[in-house]
């Protein structure tokens, strides 16, 4: 689904129904978490069901309670698919411009906000209006911004490469 679709939604129901202020870091964060959580249950439910039967069936047989299966058999096996697909939603949100852009976070903001419900922008709106702006000092920025963005991208990646390493078992 495009993420402009999510920008509408929370358009109308977080400013409009709920009156939620324009440009406020909650709603820009309900509206990316809105829109990676697709992202994470389908990436949880392959994780829970490449867990073969035959090791819920085992545990089961040796007298453990299904609580025990789940949580001492079943999630330590899919948490590195679990990992994973919550990392990807992560960036995936990370770099999102347009449901920001229609709530309202491309406002010009000097100070840092002292609350979640204070105007605020986002670094990848920041670069969108950087980008357009005809000046010869925002090129530097521009470039300066985008390369924060992409090292926090490869940061995140090596992170969930290692996490995946790191609880990946062999059944």
């Amino acid at each position: 689904m495009p993420s402009v679709v999510f920008g509408l939604l929370a358009l109308a129901v977080f400013l409009n129904w709920f009156g939620l202020p324009r440009s406020a870091p909650f709603v820009g964060g309900m509206t990316l978490a809105l829109m990676t959580l697709p992202t994470i249950i389908i990436a949880t439910r392959a994780a829970l069901k490449a867990v073969p039967p035959s090791i819920r069936e085992a545990a089961l047989g040796v007298g453990a309670s299904k609580q025990q299966v789940v949580f001492q058999h079943v999630l330590p096996l899919a948490m590195p698919g679990i990992l994973t697909g919550t990392i990807i939603g992560l960036a995936q949100a990370l770099g999102e411009t347009a449901p920001l852009l229609l709530i309202g976070m491309n406002a010009f903001i000097t100070a840092a906000p002292s609350t979640p419900f204070d105007a605020a922008t986002a670094l990848p709106t920041q670069i969108f209006i950087w980008a357009d702006s005809p000046e010869r000092g925002f090129v530097s920025r521009t470039s300066a911004a985008i390369l924060v963005l992409l090292g926090f991208l490869v940061l995140m990646n090596a992170v969930a490469i290692y996490l995946r390493n790191k609880f990946e078992r062999k059944w």
